[in-house]
């Protein structure tokens, strides 16, 4: 995948090293990195987004995510090599999946930001009974005294 900036090369100047040969197997990895990352990020943003027409944060956004599956094929948390050990952050998004504020960031873009629904719950009087919190006054079922 080479448009609109979703280029190998552009992987590995994030990445601060050099790219490798077209064809070589790093350069095809890469390559499947980016374009797997995009339509990810595409199928959770707008219908009309394509390789070649998106908001330039989508692209920053792509390349990161490519970086994470680029690094970390294979989703490892934690490596251990003699007495050297990594451990990812706990929470640390792995591969392809996306963090909340990356899709948070996604909507945004993509004009579905604004309104939320969310669901509530409200304390019920049943035969004389409270049958839940917060409401202090049990006679008021509205939790307004």
């Amino acid at each position: 995948m080479t448009a609109a900036g979703l280029t190998v090369d552009a992987l590995f100047a994030r990445l601060g090293r050099p790219a490798p040969e077209p064809g070589t197997p790093d350069w095809e990895r890469a390559s499947a990195a980016i374009e797997d990352a995009f339509w990810v990020i595409a199928a959770h943003g707008h219908r009309a987004w394509t390789p070649e027409r998106h908001p330039p944060v989508i692209r920053t956004l792509a390349l990161a995510v490519a970086d994470r599956r680029f690094r970390n094929p294979e989703g490892y948390v934690q490596e251990q090599a003699g007495e050297v050990s990594y451990r990812m952050p706990d929470g640390s998004p792995i591969g392809l999946a996306l963090t909340r504020g990356e899709v948070a960031l996604i909507d945004r873009v993509s004009g579905r930001g604004g309104l939320k629904s969310v669901q509530g719950a409200r304390s019920v009087a049943s035969r004389g009974l409270r049958t839940g919190y917060p409401y202090p006054d049990p006679e008021d079922s509205w939790g307004l005294a």
